[in-house]
């Protein structure tokens, strides 16, 4: 910064971006461990990184209860179909009575068409059959605007 008479001239300085880098959540419900694992590697592989964070949940309960506790809205819920205490139709539901409009994507071994009516008239808005590879994650991702 100079001082010229009664005028200041300020060094021109890079521009700095000012607005936060939004952090994308993403809930994975899945009772089954080794899923959880693949959808972990999965997302790694698609380049999910520190712009994102992964919470999970092993069963439909739990994830409506965190949906219903979290300090933020997710931004996107992959959600399995058959898992304890509740299952993954009756989880939608229960979030989508909530008010709650992140997308939902059904993921499952179940891919009869019948098996996947039944997950979207539950209220999930998209559908990919197990395993969640890092192509399908990333297919997702960008279809939602999280890529």
């Amino acid at each position: 910064m100079r001082q010229s008479g009664s005028a200041i001239e300020l060094k021109q300085l890079p521009r700095l971006s000012l607005m936060a880098r939004k952090m994308i959540r993403v809930l994975l419900v899945e009772d089954e461990k080794i899923h959880r694992v693949v959808a972990r590697a999965a997302a790694k592989a698609a380049g999910v990184n520190d712009d994102y964070v992964l919470d999970e949940a092993e069963n439909g309960a739990a994830a409506v209860q965190r949906v219903r506790e979290a300090a933020a809205p997710y931004d996107l819920i992959l959600m399995d179909k058959q898992m304890p205490v509740l299952d993954g139709h009756e989880a939608t539901r229960r979030i989508r009575a909530m008010g709650v409009t992140t997308p939902v994507v059904a993921v499952s071994s179940d891919v009869l068409p019948a098996d996947v009516e039944a997950f979207i008239s539950a209220g999930a808005d998209d559908f990919t059959p197990k395993p969640l590879s890092k192509e399908k994650l990333g297919n997702i991702l960008a279809k939602f605007g999280l890529a």
